[in-house]
């Protein structure tokens, strides 16, 4: 394991420097496409943290150039086609973009950017890493529970390197743009709550005030108040039939509850789904209640999606929106075990450990 681990901080070699402050000057935006297609096209440059546009050109010749001004280096991405588009930081200088599939994230030319380009380069080491690592695992331990079980350890013991890169890349970059990219990398997503707080503590006033931190911290509290051991919060919505229910209504009332947050999208969620209705048939006249959490998706669509899914628990649509950020989930399926008390026992089960888990609860009964 210690010879792994060493293989992992050997790919942690890179450190990226630069300053963030940045004086009103000029920017030029320049790439390339790889046919005219777009040709005649008008494209902006869009910033991540807020969704607004602040520059536009059009698509002449296979090429675009945007030129303007710019006082505070930020995250930004360009979309050309679904395909096409380009991530980079839009700072004073030179700046080149390549939307094509390899180097969608390798932007050059100013210093921010070819700092950014070799972090995600980095990066990349990192995640092909952990999956040829993962995959060699799931080779090894073939049956899923104990494959959790063995790859939990190993993950312990990585998540300590990417822990100390996190640590080490926000000593540089607490209050840029590098700073605001690297909240969505391996590296903090492998921090545990307490050292991201005390990284977050560290930002500087720019960084600390992006709707993106502020969406991270207030995650982190999600979570804390969500944890296992905490009472359920409650969820209100509409049933499928359009009348108003609320997870309370099934929470709490003495019977374990299984709560699925799902989409009809949602390619992972599907694969639940079998998973889901075995512990529904078994247990519903046994002590479960399963219920699914409509999130993240048209409430039009829910009554088909159960209809194609052959669902047969009840179904909870998320009708303001909040369900996500009241549990702290970044994706689904996000299944929660709660007792007959309401306390939630088990956060983010799944597959076989899921059965094993509700298995051994209602038997014991």
């Amino acid at each position: 394991m210690k010879k792994n681990c060493f293989a992992l901080l050997s790919l942690l070699c890179l450190f990226v420097a630069c300053s963030s402050n940045q004086k009103s000057t000029s920017y030029t935006v320049t790439g390339e496409l790889a046919d005219a297609t777009s040709n005649g096209k008008m494209i902006y440059i869009e910033r991540v943290d807020d969704r607004k546009y602040i520059d536009s050109t059009r698509v002449e010749g296979n090429k675009f150039v945007f030129t303007g001004q710019i006082d505070t280096a930020v995250c930004c991405r360009i979309d050309v086609t679904p395909y096409e588009f380009a991530a980079f930081i839009l700072e004073s200088g030179d700046i080149r973009v390549y939307p094509n599939m390899k180097q969608r994230t390798k932007p050059s030319g100013t210093p921010l950017n070819e700092a950014y380009t070799r972090l995600t380069t980095e990066m990349d080491s990192v995640i092909h890493f952990l999956d040829k690592r993962k995959q060699e695992f799931r080779e090894k331990y073939t049956d899923e529970i104990v494959f959790k079980e063995k790859w939990g350890e190993e993950w312990k013991e990585i998540s300590k390197g990417l822990t100390k890169r996190c640590i080490e890349l926000y000593k540089v970059h607490n209050n840029d743009a590098i700073g605001y990219s690297l909240l969505y990398s391996v590296y903090m997503s492998a921090t545990d709550l307490d050292t991201q707080e005390v990284i977050i503590n560290t930002f500087g006033p720019w960084l600390k005030s992006t709707r993106q931190v502020q969406d991270f911290m207030n995650r982190i509290q999600s979570i804390r108040q969500t944890a296992e051991g905490k009472p359920f919060v409650d969820i209100k919505g509409r049933d499928l039939e359009g009348k108003d229910v609320a997870l309370s209504d099934y929470v709490g009332k003495g019977n374990y509850v299984l709560m699925d947050m799902w989409a009809s999208w949602c390619g992972p969620c599907k694969e639940e789904i079998p998973n889901l209705a075995k512990l529904h048939n078994q247990f519903k006249d046994k002590g479960l209640t399963v219920v699914g959490l409509f999130v993240w998706d048209k409430e039009e669509k829910l009554k088909k999606a159960v209809e194609k899914e052959k669902i047969c628990w009840p179904q909870i649509y998320d009708k303001e929106n909040v369900a996500r950020d009241l549990y702290g989930v970044k994706g689904i399926p996000f299944i929660v075990l709660f007792a007959p008390d309401g306390t939630i026992l088990k956060r983010e089960l799944r597959g076989e450990v899921m059965i094993k888990t509700v298995t051994e609860l209602l038997t014991k009964k």
